[in-house]
């Protein structure tokens, strides 16, 4: 993008960051390719139009007391207080063994805050936003994610202490630079070819393109969402139905865009993923956050660029720069029960790879990616 300053910037929407702890198969990627990284701004926000309240995580006292008035909030320093507690409580949960009756789904997230007693304000202005944030998801949807399924991932990513996160790291010049590096490695790449029909015979698949060409081959991996995969497939089986039809994906509108009144008003309460509450009480349909990129990327920029999931109807229209569509893995008892079929689905001639094998991250993606490498006999 060019610049207000006369610069181009390289911002990314997507795919933002990673670290050395969390990301082994994505990490030997970069290192195979020679991929530059840099270290990352890994810090969270809250915004409540309801209360007023701003305050921000990972950035210290200054982040927590963004509003000299917190002090003087005795139900956000009782949230405060929480937050260590709910630490402790997720943390017995993991350590204890799974006993859970496979006729009775697993406890949700909602009904181990409401076994919990903590607080609505506790629930409202810290649990939804961490969860709404990491998955793209709505604030009610958050509540129905499996707890240990949850916190199993929060414990993985440092994300149970008040301190111990890792050093969350960027690709340097936006993740456009190990695309085309990959890219470079193949023999051969069809871009603006979208394909329409996956047929198996027994001599291995034929591929049905939107222009109707057809082209057969010995095997396919099918890295899509898994309900794309499943409208791909001429002939699923009734396990490829039943296990890809389990999962279900939130859809986002996104803006990319430089209007900076979307990120909190207090310069102490701004972050690189700031959580906006329209209200309270009353959960929004949907999550609305703002990524602030020149944090994320570490942009040398005098432009404040800004990437809005779910408000992008609040963006200043003059200021947009590019509108786009996400969709995120929604995890449900159903879908994470749905998640131990996955590998069965993969052999000789058809293998299956995404995120969705994993938490919806990028590692996730590429070790499914390596997973469905072997299903098709190949070693990485």
């Amino acid at each position: 993008l060019a610049g207000d300053d006369g610069r181009l910037h390289r911002v990314d929407s997507g795919f933002i960051v990673h670290n050395r702890n969390t990301y082994p198969h994505l990490l030997r990627l970069f290192a195979e390719l020679d991929v530059p990284t840099q270290e990352s701004e890994m810090s969270m926000s809250v915004r409540c139009e309801g209360c007023g309240l701003e305050y921000a995580g990972a950035r210290g006292v200054r982040g927590v007391f963004a509003q000299p008035r917190n002090l003087l909030r005795p139900a956000y320093l009782r949230m405060l207080a929480e937050v260590r507690r709910f630490h402790g409580r997720a943390r017995a949960l993991l350590a204890r063994e799974d006993r859970t009756d496979e006729a009775r789904a697993p406890q949700t997230l909602g009904a181990f805050l409401r076994e919990g007693r903590f607080s609505s304000y506790f629930v409202a202005h810290f649990m939804t936003p961490v969860v709404s944030c990491v998955w793209s998801c709505a604030p009610e949807t958050a509540l129905r994610y499996p707890a240990r399924y949850l916190f199993r991932f929060l414990a993985h990513h440092g994300m149970l202490t008040v301190s111990g996160s890792p050093v969350w790291r960027t690709v340097s010049g936006g993740s456009r630079t190990y695309v085309e590096r990959v890219a470079k490695q193949l023999d051969s790449v069809h871009t603006s070819t979208p394909v329409r029909a996956v047929r198996r015979h027994p001599d291995g698949v034929r591929i049905t393109s939107e222009d109707g060409r057809t082209a057969d081959y010995d095997s396919v991996v099918l890295a899509t969402h898994p309900d794309q995969a499943l409208r791909l497939l001429a002939d699923p089986t009734d396990d490829e139905r039943g296990t890809l039809g389990a999962f279900r994906y939130s859809r986002n509108e996104t803006v990319l865009h430089t209007d900076a009144g979307l990120l909190p008003r207090s310069s102490g309460a701004r972050a690189s993923w700031n959580y906006l509450m329209p209200s309270c009480h009353t959960p929004a349909d949907r999550v609305q956050v703002s990524y602030h990129m020149n944090r994320l990327q570490r942009l040398d920029a005098t432009d404040d660029y800004v990437v809005t999931l779910g408000a992008d109807d609040r963006a200043d229209p003059s200021r947009v720069l590019a509108r786009m569509v996400y969709e995120h893995p929604v995890y449900t008892p159903e879908s994470v029960t749905a998640q131990a079929g996955l590998p069965a689905l993969s052999g000789p001639v058809t293998a299956y790879a995404g995120a969705y094998h994993g938490w919806g991250f990028h590692e996730d993606g590429c070790r499914s990616g390596v997973e469905a490498a072997r299903a098709l006999g190949v070693r990485w």
